[in-house]
């Protein structure tokens, strides 16, 4: 409500401006008035959408027993804590469809966006609640970790989920994440999101390397060598690096062979032609972003599902943690 209210006031301003006498005002005082009504409803309408982002973290619904999930049912979006401050930040690309305007408010944040298009493509999203927070963020369903011991948790939602979406990063959590994911999950069910650049994706290309290496010394077979096997791609450069680009959020999103060899796949809005940069992020979305999304959702149908009441291998014992996840 304060939104459309503070719309109509910014039009009732532009009218003062355009027709004082209408209103019994001189043209000065009809500019003047004109104006701090524009102002006023300029801020009414930014103000009720923070109003309307922040409300509705107090209707997001959250999971009480992760160990209830079924198998199969969701999926699981793994990032690291810090990136969640950013992405509440980032409006998400406009869209020219009348149904996603009406589902998502304007005031949607990057992640209610994202988790809006990989429900109605291929299923409900989960995530780990970020420890302390005194309200969740809006988008996937939160549920929270054990104060202790926390891993035997994630393995279990990790290999109960029908995918799993990792963002990249450096903490040790999130790290161990991708260890587990590859270990234990066909490929077909893996999609990394890249939101770094060009540098900070190489410290996470090297930091997983390591992190591989390490856990494979404390495994065997098929599961070591997957670990060992896997080679981060490289970050693909721009078609036109000297044109202007606002791509926001994601860069990229990395997909996974039967063989489990990964292919970067850049967000580009260089490499697409429109008038305007929203025509161009629009491109993006139909030529580069739902190939991939059509690609991941032919590949679940073919890989293997977790079946009811199958829980992965036990990893190796884990030490009580002091916190969960500490980024």
């Amino acid at each position: 409500m304060t939104r459309v209210a503070g719309f109509f006031t910014a039009l009732g301003g532009a009218n003062h401006i355009r027709a004082p006498i209408s209103f019994g005002e001189s043209v000065t005082g009809g500019i003047v008035t004109g104006l701090l009504m524009i102002v006023g409803g300029v801020a009414a309408v930014y103000a009720g959408a923070r109003l309307s982002r922040f409300g509705r973290r107090h209707t997001t619904r959250l999971i009480k027993d992760a160990g209830g999930l079924e198998p199969g049912s969701y999926i699981l979006y793994l990032r690291p804590f810090d990136l969640d401050d950013a992405l509440y930040q980032i409006k998400p690309t406009p869209t020219r469809s009348w149904l996603r305007r009406l589902q998502t408010p304007l005031s949607r944040t990057f992640e209610e966006d994202m988790v809006l298009s990989l429900r109605m493509k291929l299923g409900r999203v989960v995530a780990v609640g970020k420890p302390g927070e005194r309200l969740p963020l809006s988008g996937a369903r939160r549920f929270y970790l054990p104060l202790d011991n926390w891993k035997p948790t994630v393995t279990e939602a990790i290999s109960k989920a029908r995918l799993v979406v990792l963002a990249t990063g450096t903490s040790k959590g999130t790290l161990w994440e991708f260890t587990e994911a590859v270990r234990l999950l066909p490929p077909e069910r893996l999609m990394v999101m890249v939101f770094a650049d060009e540098p900070e994706y190489d410290r996470f290309r090297s930091a997983a390397e390591a992190e591989f290496a390490s856990r494979a010394a404390e495994l065997s077979g098929a599961e070591a060598a997957r670990l060992t096997g896997i080679r981060w791609p490289d970050y693909p450069p721009l078609k036109n690096p000297d044109a202007p680009s606002r791509m926001v959020g994601a860069q990229g999103m990395i997909v996974f062979g039967p063989d489990l060899a990964p292919e970067f796949v850049r967000l580009d809005p260089t490499a697409e032609w429109a008038l305007s940069e929203l025509g161009r992020l629009r491109k993006v979305m139909r030529h580069q972003v739902n190939p991939v999304m059509r690609r991941i959702k032919r590949g679940l149908a073919q890989a293997p599902a977790p079946a009811p009441g199958v829980i992965a291998p036990a990893p190796p014992p884990y030490p009580p943690d002091v916190a969960p996840r500490a980024e």
